[in-house]
């Protein structure tokens, strides 16, 4: 009877205890479903602050390509030469990354064949933010691979609320990193599974996550060459075996033959490219220390010869090579590409003006890590200790993950958007790790820590310390969350179109070129706005985001930057330019004007002075051995502004009747105070800062903007003045003519010859 008693009680525990796990299970899958959801939720938070526009610049240029793709067939799309784009040679489209393009066309198709009428261009909207969804959940399965589903949990809370990642996937934001950051964590994971399990699926799987971000994103490079690095530290650490061989060869196989599918693939560059040469090369010596290793028993000392060789050869080799890129990269038998050189060397990017140009190519200060990541960056440090503490093979890879981003981070700004998901999983890792050996204290099973140490700390820890911890650690939870959510409703949601959801400038200019211009007018600005010129307004452009041709970028700098209208017409003209459009900031730096750009148009300029010299285009006002001296436009050592950058064209343009063309009335009252706010900020400006001539900008600047000009005519102002568009006379170039030899007779009359430099007839009457 007692046996009886004893069986029930034992089957009433184990029914509890499987009741138990079955609840935990439900509440943890409970609190994945809502961390995606919150994810998703997030990023779509700008349909609330007005109507669904794209964001940034080169998105307009991705849904353009798509809308291309959806109307045509695939051969057209393959063969489309855009000539509304760097005219007159024009653009190859079809040479462009078809993943995010063909993956939106895909999804609208599929939509569109099951009876859901979604537009492609909502879809372009809202893919982002189901993106971002989408990672967050890969990067649980990350962290869940890493360690244990806790910390895919942590990492995937970290990620859906981390502005850095958030900037590039919230809705709207419709680029190449919404697929690419996706695809790298999901070839991550199935890498780590293949070298975990050795299945040649996992691997296989890998390959294609690899490929898939190969014809996506141009940051496959990174995930290429991290891999042989990965197999290089775990030989090292005596942790190579048959599954890192698996895996390696899966992945880099797959991804390499995927690769090969893109249109611009070169095959010659498996012998001239560092990038997939020496992957190449490495794949060959990794199975060769393979077919060595399985001989190690018959050889040990010829193994162990090898291994120490290794070790000790390595770090020489890559303190010489480190030091070959930093100082002559052009020594390295295979090329790197430029802009790989300038994430691992930063200086590089000086040297060239174009690189040096693009903001989100900069360097990053220390306040954007933290901005932009917050607590998981504060955990980093634990996480990595934990990480050397264990040090398998998941531990060494997000050990290289972490320190990899950090740098390139430091190098390019842009990339904080791949140190997100690298500093979640770490932090989440560290976090995770703290909080078992914790949570012991509470009853729960003991890791990481030793029985002869707790009954130590037994007597300074108690529950109520550890509760005291874990409340600690939900306010960082808290802070995470108030911090991102206000970063992304604040400051993501608008779209750069239309800077704080009430300037409208750009919105309107674009709208009227589209309805008052002809697709085929030509028309020039600085390189920024292209990508919204030829897609929105529907005008045809010389150069544009893309910054494929620097000769063409620099011209539109000496035609904007030259102080004589005249030899500005040449310019123009020479670019085939029907308009100009400037964008004037009025000085608020927050604006991103013209006005903060010029330096690059000079230095671009300058940078292809010998190029224009063999053109022919040199003109009697360039300098000794540049086209510009620009110590005459700004100061290099007061940063005052000279007299002669107020006599450039870009200048006479932009203050135009700047800002007493007179405001439109706006009926919202907060655009009201927001016009008067510009409109101080910039009398203000100009009133207060000094030119190196002496006096103030205002001295520089004609009452009420009121420039004289036989080139430029006013063709329309926007609203507020940011943007203004000038159609180009070029009648005092056809109409030129040149007196010579003139001589006054004494009966009152003069003689003189009369050259025609013109390409019209002149008319004497």
């Amino acid at each position: 009877m007692v046996k009886i008693f004893a069986s029930l009680r034992n089957f009433n525990d184990r029914i509890r205890t499987s009741i138990s796990i079955k609840t935990r299970n439900i509440l943890f899958y409970i609190a994945i479903f809502l961390v995606v959801m919150l994810a998703i939720m997030l990023r779509i938070t700008p349909i609330l602050r007005g109507p669904r526009l794209i964001k940034a610049f080169d998105p307009w240029i991705q849904w353009y390509n798509a809308e291309y793709l959806s109307d045509h067939t695939l051969f057209e799309y393959f063969k489309w030469r855009d000539y509304k784009s760097w005219y007159p040679q024009g653009f190859n489209r079809g040479n462009l990354r078809p993943g995010l393009t063909f993956t939106v066309v895909a999804i609208h198709n599929f939509l569109t064949f099951i009876g859901l009428n979604i537009s492609l261009y909502d879809i372009s909207f809202f893919f982002p933010a189901f993106m971002g969804g989408l990672t967050v959940l890969v990067i649980y399965f990350l962290g869940k691979e890493v360690l244990d589903r806790g910390t895919g949990l942590v990492a995937a809370f970290f990620l859906a609320f981390n502005p850095g990642y958030a900037q590039r996937t919230m809705a709207g934001f419709f680029d190449n990193e919404t697929i690419g950051v996706f695809a790298t964590l999901l070839a991550f994971l199935f890498l780590l599974k293949a070298m975990r399990s050795g299945k040649i699926l996992h691997g296989f799987l890998g390959g294609l996550a690899l490929g898939y971000l190969s014809l996506s994103w141009g940051g496959y490079n990174f995930v290429f060459l991290i891999i042989p690095i990965l197999a290089i530290i775990l030989v090292f650490t005596d942790k190579f075996n048959h599954n890192v061989l698996i895996a390696y060869a899966m992945v880099e196989g797959v991804g390499l033959l995927i690769f090969s599918l893109y249109t611009r693939f070169n095959y010659e560059t498996l012998f001239t490219d560092l990038t997939l040469g020496g992957i190449f090369l490495f794949t060959v010596i990794l199975t060769i220390f393979h077919l060595i290793r399985n001989k190690r028993d018959e050889h040990p000392s010829l193994y162990q010869g090898l291994i120490n060789i290794i070790k000790w050869g390595f770090i020489p080799a890559v303190i010489f090579v480190a030091f070959v890129v930093w100082v002559a990269p052009d020594l390295i038998p295979f090329g790197f590409g430029t802009r790989f050189q300038t994430i691992l060397n930063p200086l590089f990017r000086g040297e060239i003006s174009l690189i040096a140009s693009v903001a989100e190519q900069m360097p990053s200060p220390w306040a954007v890590f933290y901005y932009n990541t917050l607590i998981p960056l504060i955990l980093t440090p634990l996480g990595i200790y934990f990480c050397f503490k264990r040090l398998n093979a998941p531990e060494v890879f997000l050990i290289l993950f972490i320190l990899f981003m950090f740098y390139f981070t430091g190098s390019m700004i842009r990339i904080i958007l791949m140190f997100a998901p690298a500093v979640s999983i770490v932090g989440a890792y560290g976090l995770v790790s703290i909080l078992k050996i914790f949570g012991s204290f509470l009853g729960e099973k003991k890791v990481g820590i030793s029985k002869k140490r707790k009954r130590q700390l037994k007597g300074t820890i108690g529950s109520s310390e550890v509760i005291a911890i874990f409340f600690v650690v939900g306010f960082l939870g808290i802070a995470q969350i108030v911090h991102s959510t206000n970063i992304s409703i604040e400051q993501l949601s608008y779209s750069q179109i239309s800077p704080g959801g009430v300037i409208h400038d750009w919105e309107e200019s674009l709208v009227w070129m589209r309805s008052n211009l002809q697709g085929t007018d030509v028309v020039v600005s600085w390189w920024d706005y292209g990508y919204w010129l030829t897609p929105i307004g529907n005008v045809t452009t010389v150069n544009d985001n893309a910054t494929m041709n620097q000769t063409r970028i620099g011209l539109t700098g000496m035609a904007l930057m030259q102080t004589d209208e005249i030899l500005s017409a040449k310019a123009f003209r020479a670019l085939k330019a029907d308009y100009v459009l400037v964008y004037f900031g009025l000085l608020i730096s927050g604006l991103g004007g013209d006005e903060g750009k010029w330096p690059w148009m000079v230095k671009i300029c300058n940078d292809n002075y010998a190029t224009y010299k063999r053109m022919g285009l040199e003109e009697d006002n360039w300098g000794e051995d540049s086209v510009f001296i620009e110590d005459e436009y700004q100061n290099s050592s007061t940063g005052k502004m000279g007299a002669k950058w107020f006599e450039s064209q870009l200048v006479k343009l932009m203050f135009s009747s700047a800002p007493e063309l007179g405001f439109i009335q706006p009926t919202n009252p907060d655009d009201i105070d927001m016009q008067k706010d510009i409109r101080s900020t910039y009398v203000n400006r100009i009133n207060s800062q000094e030119v190196t001539e002496g006096g103030v900008w205002k001295d520089y600047i004609p009452d009420n903007g009121l420039y004289e000009s036989k080139v430029f005519i006013p063709e329309y102002f926007s609203n507020i003045g940011l943007v203004k568009l000038y159609k180009i006379d070029y009648t005092v170039l056809d109409s030129g003519f040149f007196i010579s030899d003139a001589e006054v007779l004494d009966n009152g009359y003069a003689t003189f010859k009369l050259q025609n430099t013109g390409t019209k007839d002149l008319l004497i009457n």
